[in-house]
């Protein structure tokens, strides 16, 4: 099939979990660094440390959902199509490797907490620029609104 063989998704039409995922996970990240942005700029140190790392927290974990998101998706351009081939390793693998080995070298070099709080930002951050590649490369082979 090539991408003019694909149906248009339909509005009234309930798409899979993992869209919504791969195109709100972006979002919401940014709607949390907003929201970072808005907790330090007012309130009791105390409350707005804690309210930082929470909510840091909760985006980061969040993240963890576009994962198997991105499994899926890729499994349906495979089976749908033949002009593209996304290796679902390539994703997954560099949403969790560059967290991980970044967490490594900055514990080696300045602790464990240290390495914790970049292992956090790193995930947050892999995963929001994986899921952009993702769908950035989706819309140029095969369209994004198409399954």
């Amino acid at each position: 099939m090539t991408r003019g063989d694909l149906a248009a998704v339909d509005s009234t039409d309930r798409a899979p979990w993992y869209w919504y995922v791969l195109i709100g996970y972006p979002v919401l990240s940014l709607l949390g660094i907003v929201a970072l942005a808005r907790l330090t700029g007012g309130g009791s140190v105390l409350a707005t440390g804690f309210g930082s790392i929470a909510l840091l927290i909760i985006v980061t974990a969040v993240g963890a959902v576009t994962l198997p998101a991105i499994w899926r998706d890729v499994d349906f351009v495979v089976t749908e199509t033949e002009s593209w081939r996304p290796d679902r390793e390539i994703y997954v693998g560099a949403a969790v490797a560059a967290p991980l080995l970044l967490g490594v070298l900055s514990g080696l070099v300045a602790g464990f907490g240290i390495a914790i709080a970049i292992v956090v930002v790193a995930f947050m951050l892999s995963t929001v620029t994986v899921c952009l590649t993702y769908l950035y490369n989706r819309h140029r082979e095969v369209g994004l609104l198409t399954r």
